[in-house]
């Protein structure tokens, strides 16, 4: 009877260790740990591979996977594990937005990724302090240049315009690592205008072949009248000093277009970042004398980078 008794036993604590054993391994399948910013299951993140910290990770096609967080476009291709990125190229371009006389100029390319918090890139950078399943949210700054009479014969007896330091917010989402949608709203606080501009880009991966990568993007901004006035505007008094008509811009879409980019691993961290950009400028913008009578309304660039990736122990 006693050994009876001790089969029962041992057979109930091992249904119950069983039963408990299933229970917590559902419950990790339905009550998964999500990382409240990025939306990752922190055990995945924590099983994640060791970072390779030498040049293998760049020579090694399955060691390549893109970069899948709140970018710019040409960063958008770039190896996941990189947090910092220099280099510098050749760009040929207007030589202010609207001219119609193209030139070459140096183009330096920097961006930073620090513990999936902030982003710079050649748009300024962004703080993700806020965000949930792929969706990230926070403050925006920009840096953005200045504009001086001498740089094109349209634009003598305008004056100059100082650099501007803008500050704003940013939302961003990305989808299956291949898509993202970036918008920012920023204001002029400090510098050559006080304007308002709200800018949106989407950017999608094409297609890997071998060390070659390929995206494409479009974008649009919109401008606040201020904005308008600083950049578009003729007062009298500009009219006066420049021989242009007087012109009263206004606020509205300024510009659409998009760009092709491509992501060349040339190996030891190096890479070739060669792309071609397009933006047409709309009517209420196109029609100031200083691009309706110097400029043109279809603008582009063609230029490229030659970049070196690093990447830190800061994770």
């Amino acid at each position: 009877m006693k050994a009876f008794l001790k089969a029962i036993s041992a057979a109930a604590l091992a249904a119950i260790f069983s039963a408990g054993s299933t229970a917590l391994a559902q419950a990790d399948i339905d009550e998964p740990r999500i990382d409240p910013i990025f939306g990752e299951r922190t055990p995945e993140r924590e099983r994640e591979r060791e970072r390779i910290r030498n040049d293998d990770e760049f020579d090694n096609e399955k060691g390549w996977r893109p970069l899948r967080d709140f970018i710019g476009v040409l960063t958008f291709l770039t190896p996941e594990t990189t947090d910092l990125s220099v280099g510098i190229g050749p760009v040929y371009r207007p030589d202010y937005f609207g001219s119609n006389d193209y030139e070459f100029r140096p183009d330096p390319e920097v961006y930073v990724k620090f513990r999936n918090l902030v982003f710079l890139d050649n748009d300024g950078a962004d703080f993700a302090l806020f965000g949930f399943s792929g969706f990230s949210f926070g403050p925006s700054i920009r840096l953005v240049g200045d504009r001086d009479e001498e740089d094109n014969v349209a634009l003598i007896g305008l004056g100059d315009i100082d650099h501007t330091f803008e500050v704003g917010g940013f939302a961003a989402t990305k989808f299956v690592d291949r898509f993202l949608f970036r918008a920012k709203v920023r204001k002029g606080v400090v510098g050559g205008h006080d304007g308002l501009i709200v800018d949106a880009t989407g950017t999608a991966l094409l297609f890997r072949v071998g060390r070659l990568s390929t995206s494409i993007s479009g974008q649009a901004a919109w401008i606040g009248d201020s904005y308008a006035d600083t950049y578009f505007s003729v007062t009298p008094a500009q009219a006066l000093a420049s021989g242009l008509d007087e012109y009263d811009a206004g606020r509205g879409l300024r510009d659409v277009g998009g760009s092709f980019n491509a992501y060349v691993n040339i190996g030891k961290r190096w890479s070739l970042n060669p792309y071609v950009s397009y933006r047409y400028i709309f009517n209420n913008i196109a029609e100031t004398p200083i691009i309706d009578e110097f400029g043109d309304r279809n603008q582009f660039a063609v230029g490229f980078h030659l970049m070196r990736q690093f990447e830190f122990n800061w994770r």
